[in-house]
């Protein structure tokens, strides 16, 4: 049976994210809570209900939404296709450039009186 409240490192595991970054959305109120004593923990139904309505479609709006690619071109000129990544290409791999040589701590100390 799974708990009814949730602790901080399971939010962060449940939602991908780290603890601390569950504990500062606990501690500006961004998520739902329930204190008791000390003790912090997050509804499972509460932390379901947050993600639905915070879960943000192609149109900007919760529900049923419309292809994100549609009508869409990609840069080749195939129709909904979309904007994807650029492919990665293979070419001659440049050669780092070194700035001038500085001079050795063992010449500069001499030089110094």
């Amino acid at each position: 049976m799974e708990p009814l409240l949730l602790k901080a490192a399971d939010v962060a595991k449940l939602l991908g994210l780290g603890r601390s970054k569950v504990f500062a959305m606990l501690a500006v109120g961004e998520l739902p809570v329930i204190r008791i004593g000390r003790s912090v923990r997050v509804p499972r139904a509460a932390l379901e209900d947050w993600i639905a309505e915070h879960t943000q479609h192609a149109s900007g709006r919760t529900g049923d939404a419309d292809p994100l690619f549609v009508g869409m071109e990609d840069r080749d000129g195939v129709p909904g296709a979309g904007a994807g990544p650029r492919p990665l290409t293979r070419g001659d791999p440049q050669e780092p450039t070194l700035g001038p040589r500085r001079a050795s701590r063992k010449a500069s100390s001499g030089a110094s009186s």
